[in-house]
């Protein structure tokens, strides 16, 4: 994060950002947020969700965000941050970094420009939002800068502290056996067969890292096939790491029922169209588009 903060002052220094802003301008307005959320969202998209919070809480403008506008933006989070990495992941387990890339930020667009579309027309969640972010300094000099990242890494170390206790908590609980209950019939309806269920669980509980990391070693061994490793993965890859990253975004103060519930809803219906679309390509052209070098190399092997 640290190198990520510093690289962030320097394009700020030298008048990147402003052309970053211009160039995301079409996007963030057709999702209803100010041009001057871009920063955080490549930041995000990059990185992680932690280092966004902290460039989001020096950006201009951040106490005037609705409730609307951070649940917007907290969904576009969700579904985009550390795409880069991610999809590395995901090109190891079998689905392309280009399909994984492409799903997961037009899937975040579409969402979250059909939030904008209703929360505009029905006159919803548009109260002053309350966030609970470190305070920064408006045009601050450079030790004043460094001072206040100082405070905002503090202040995300305590957060994760807070947060690793709390997962440990739900383990003990047995949390991951009550989600994988409630998922079973929604998953059955996806095709997603039993081994890359129990992935599928381990992804959602705890993040990406963990269930692309069992994904993988399953594929190889021939446990979950090509097909339905593509379909668990499009799924993981949309909704993951449910705990700890909507615990993280709570703080910029979104509609909880909306990034969870309602992004769930979604993304279990765009999951299962996907599937329909896909599973109905000709092979060559699945195998082409869809499957990574890798698991392709595996097949060829294989036969």
């Amino acid at each position: 994060m640290i190198p990520t903060l510093v690289l962030v002052k320097i394009a700020e220094i030298y008048g990147l950002v402003a052309v970053l802003t211009n160039l995301f301008a079409p996007i963030t307005t057709m999702m209803g947020l100010p041009a001057e959320m871009a920063l955080a969202i490549t930041t995000t998209m990059l990185t992680n969700p932690y280092a966004g919070i902290l460039v989001l809480a020096s950006t201009p403008g951040i106490e005037n965000l609705t409730v609307a506008q951070t649940t917007i933006l907290a969904s576009f989070i969700l579904f985009t941050h550390s795409v880069i990495i991610e999809a590395a992941i995901s090109r190891q387990a079998g689905l392309s970094a280009g399909a994984t890339i492409i799903i997961r930020i037009l899937s975040g667009i579409l969402f979250c420009t059909l939030l904008n579309s209703v929360f505009s027309t029905f006159e919803l969640l548009d109260q002053i939002a309350v966030l609970n972010l470190p305070e920064m300094s408006l045009a601050p000099t450079l030790q004043q800068w460094i001072t206040d990242q100082i405070k905002g890494l503090i202040f995300i170390q305590i957060v994760i502290v807070i947060l690793i206790t709390f997962l440990e908590i739900l383990r003990l609980i047995g949390i991951e056996k009550i989600i994988r209950i409630c998922l079973s019939p929604f998953l059955k309806i996806l095709n997603i067969g039993q081994s890359a269920s129990t992935i599928v669980v381990v992804g959602l509980t705890l993040g990406l890292g963990f269930g692309g990391g069992l994904m993988i070693k399953d594929v190889k061994q021939g446990l979950v096939t090509p097909r339905s490793a593509v379909g668990a993965l499009i799924f993981i890859n949309l909704f993951h790491s449910l705990i700890e990253d909507t615990t993280i975004l709570l703080l910029i103060g979104p509609s909880l029922f909306t990034i969870l519930v309602i992004r769930g809803l979604f993304v279990f219906a765009l999951t299962f169209l996907l599937i329909k679309i896909f599973n109905n390509l000709p092979i060559n052209v699945y195998n082409r588009f869809l499957l990574s070098r890798p698991i392709n190399n595996l097949i060829k092997n294989q036969n």
